[in-house]
């Protein structure tokens, strides 16, 4: 199912486009890839097969880079709860698309990566690779972003777009070639403090959080938190964790069977009447308007 896509856009992308992928009742969905592509998990919970990597769980969080043809096989790892995956899906042109079998050290040289962005992508995506729990607060918020620009369709959405693609693009190539270490700062700045309660909430959104919990993980004061939080974002805290549960109730919404009080109780409003309050303040209807609206858009 195809939830959003957003389509022609300048090389090397061709599309972004937000799917659900239903694994079938034997307990087995086979997807016969030829594009490149980046994967992006928001909702898994399965087992997957990729020819040269072999078998792998995959999990909500985690990043899969498919850079040739292949053939991939998703499985159930439980009878009901995994059968749905909800997927942002980059596709590249077939310009960037390694040779079957080519490794990083036999990629022919393709003008400077450093120049041209379909050479970058071809530099630095020459293998499949599974990233688990690689996704981190930045690229949830890009990923959050292309999703309002497929809702909102603007003026300039495919220039937008690409380049928030690009930025998704880079975060990758940096987690594959700087290794796990190297996105770890020492520095005690606003921004790292800020960045650290983006993470805590981010893998906490669930739970009943207070400011104090979160500042005593973030190692500052509730006060300290509160000011640099709102210097860095421009938000609050409370503001900014409302905006990941609410997101994440549009995923449920739209790609599950979930009804209204499980997904409530999923990302930590506590009540039906709570959610539908905030969800209908700040998404502009209610849950059950935007469920009916999104399956009107859904393509197959």
């Amino acid at each position: 199912m195809i939830f959003h896509s957003i389509e022609r856009l300048a090389p090397p992308f061709v599309s972004v486009s937000e799917l659900g992928l239903v694994i079938a009742d034997d307990g087995e969905l086979l997807v016969r890839n030829h594009e490149m592509k980046l994967l992006f998990f928001l909702q898994a919970d399965c087992e997957q097969e990729i020819e040269g990597l072999g078998r792998f769980p995959v999990k909500t969080g985690d990043i899969c880079v498919v850079p040739r043809t292949c053939r991939q096989h998703y499985r159930q790892v439980a009878a009901k709860d995994s059968a749905r995956l909800h997927v942002l899906k980059i596709a590249l042109s077939p310009a960037a698309l390694s040779a079957p079998g080519e490794s990083a050290d036999k990629a022919p040289p393709n003008g400077d990566p450093e120049a041209d962005l379909t050479a970058f992508v071809r530099h630095h995506f020459t293998e499949i690779r599974h990233l688990p729990g690689a996704q981190d607060a930045r690229m949830q918020e890009i990923m959050l972003a292309i999703r309002r620009e497929a809702e909102e369709h603007r003026a300039g959405i495919r220039h937008r777009v690409r380049a928030l693609c690009t930025n998704l693009v880079v975060h990758v190539a940096r987690l594959l070639h700087d290794g796990p270490t190297a996105a770890k700062t020492t520095a005690a700045g606003h921004g790292f403090a800020a960045n650290q309660a983006k993470e805590y909430l981010r893998r906490n959104f669930s739970k009943p959080l207070t400011l104090g919990e979160i500042a005593w993980h973030t190692k500052v004061s509730e006060e300290h938190l509160a000011r640099i939080f709102r210097k860095v974002t421009g938000q609050t805290v409370f503001d900014y964790l409302r905006t990941i549960r609410l997101e994440t109730a549009k995923t449920l919404l739209i790609n599950s069977s979930k009804t209204l009080t499980e997904i409530a109780a999923e990302t930590g409003f506590g009540s039906l009447s709570l959610f539908s309050r905030n969800f209908t303040k700040y998404i502009g209807q209610s849950p059950s308007a935007y469920r009916h609206d999104r399956a009107q858009h859904v393509r197959w």
